[in-house]
């Protein structure tokens, strides 16, 4: 039997290595187009942050110039769901990216979306407030839009890392402008606290407003210093001498800021997620272990761990405001009983303030107060894949490309997974939100790629098998039939 070797195309001399080209920067121009059309995404939910619809809804705007702002300010997130939306229409003429679209909503950031609808429509329906309940869950779903519309490429891990990093560089600025801005505001903005060192707990004071727009507390800025200090602390250990300085300078104001705030969870919830950002750094893990343990001994001759205990339960004791969390489980009972009353499909956004007229301070009940079963079980689906693929890739088996696996990305999944239990995060738009939703499609991707690669290298594999075996069995290429006989001896 004679095997037949087709006639290779024939082709001018370099056109190959022209047409590569031309496509690998086509490729890259698609890419950084992505990439600014997420990065100017995110954005505008940013701008829609710490606003709302009670600045329309006064009977004298616009008052001034600062209400006019803030008042649009609350519709750039709407408008950037808008822009998204068009973005995915535009793609259904391309069937590649449509169904990669289709198979993006069949995942994790699908059930963020259904969490959205049903709370939406449980706004509309439901809700003893329809109009605002309508605006919260419109900006919400603002987010998944904008993720969806980010994802549908051949690659999103780069476009998702960009946008990742433009949410930490936010969120160090508002730590710094906050920590900033504490001489020039005034005595009401912080409160006497016996048990801090700097004898002050910042934002826990009671006063107005802040150029037009509502106070933070001081667990909002002990929310972004936690952040940046998260941030910080898995990059200082890599890079030039400059950078690393940089992330050090960072990581210490951060953590000065922390202290400052006195956001109980969110010292305790930095403190865990402290070391899930050095368990992965194997090559220190040794050093980590010695320093730890010395560190834990100098601390408790010094008397380090009493006064810390003084500062946490700021009584020394444990009382009952530390008991019932600052009261915020007394709280959550009245949101159980609220939330049997409509368990399918919930109350609608923002149901805790006008059913309760107090913030629920839990997430994981919070999502079901607002769009039941249905949406709150859905979004904790989601929370629960992403926290598995995190640990897989992450921890037990990750990528080669270690780069592909920040160590940050765990430790602001874990530190807005614990901090959740007293605070409302991830269940309606809000900072703590917008800096941790990337996570999601980041890790669901890094998923996707790995197992893309692995079934690559699997087809190559079971390609070359078949030569392999001919060459074991002594049927190699220069004995197939046809060909030139061995030469004797």
């Amino acid at each position: 039997m004679d095997i037949t070797v087709p006639r290779p195309f024939v082709r001018k001399h370099g056109a190959a290595k022209i047409g590569a080209t031309r496509a690998a920067g086509s490729r890259i121009r698609a890419m950084r187009l992505n990439t600014v059309a997420a990065v100017g995404l995110w954005a505008t939910l940013w701008a829609g942050y710490n606003t709302g619809l009670w600045y329309i809804n006064d009977p004298h705007f616009p008052a001034d110039t600062l209400q006019l702002v803030h008042g649009l300010r609350a519709f750039a997130p709407l408008l950037g769901a808008w822009v998204a939306l068009c973005l995915m229409l535009a793609r259904i003429g391309q069937l590649s990216e449509w169904v990669l679209s289709r198979q993006w909503i069949i995942s994790p950031l699908g059930l963020l979306l259904l969490y959205a609808i049903v709370g939406l429509a449980s706004s509309a329906f439901v809700s003893v407030e329809p109009e605002d309940a309508m605006y919260w869950g419109g900006v919400y779903l603002s987010i998944v839009m904008v993720l969806l519309a980010i994802v549908p490429v051949e690659d999103p891990l780069l476009d998702l890392r960009r946008v990742m990093e433009f949410n930490w560089i936010v969120d160090s600025l508002l730590t710094l402008s906050l920590l900033g801005a504490l001489p020039f505001l005034g005595k009401g903005v912080a409160a006497q606290m016996e048990g801090n060192p700097m004898n002050m707990r910042a934002y826990g004071g009671n006063y107005g407003e802040t150029l037009g727009m509502a106070s933070t507390r001081n667990t909002g800025f002990a929310r972004y210093a936690a952040v940046a200090g998260i941030v910080a602390l898995g990059r200082v250990w890599e890079g030039k001498p400059a950078k690393r300085l940089f992330w050090g300078a960072l990581l210490l104001v951060s953590a000065y800021a922390l202290v400052l705030s006195n956001g109980r969870t969110e010292i305790l919830a930095f403190i865990v997620s402290a070391f899930v950002v050095l368990i992965p750094m194997k090559k220190r893990r040794a050093a980590f272990i010695v320093m730890g343990a010395a560190a834990a001994m100098l601390l408790g001759l010094v008397g380090f761990y009493d006064k810390f205990f003084r500062y946490i339960t700021r009584s020394g004791h444990i009382d009952t405001n530390v008991v019932t969390m600052s009261g915020r489980t007394v709280t959550w009972e009245e949101g159980w009983k609220l939330f049997v009353q409509s368990p399918l499909w919930g109350f609608g956004f923002q149901a805790d303030r006008y059913y309760l007229g107090q913030h629920l301070h839990n997430a994981y009940l919070h999502v079901f107060v607002q769009a039941g079963i249905l949406g709150g079980g859905a979004i904790l689906l989601a929370l629960m894949i992403v926290w598995l693929l995190t640990i897989k890739y992450f921890f037990v088996r990750p990528p080669k490309d270690r780069s592909l696996v920040p160590p940050e990305i765990p430790g602001v999944l874990l530190f807005v997974t614990i901090s959740s239990v007293t605070e409302s995060t991830f269940a309606y738009f809000s900072a703590a939100w917008l800096l941790s939703a990337p996570i999601f499609p980041y890790v669901l991707a890094l998923d996707r790629q790995t197992r893309r690669s692995h079934a690559l290298d699997a087809l190559q594999r079971n390609r070359e098998l078949p030569l392999t075996r001919l060459r074991v069995r002594g049927r190699g290429p220069a004995n197939l039939p046809g060909a030139a006989p061995p030469i004797p001896g």
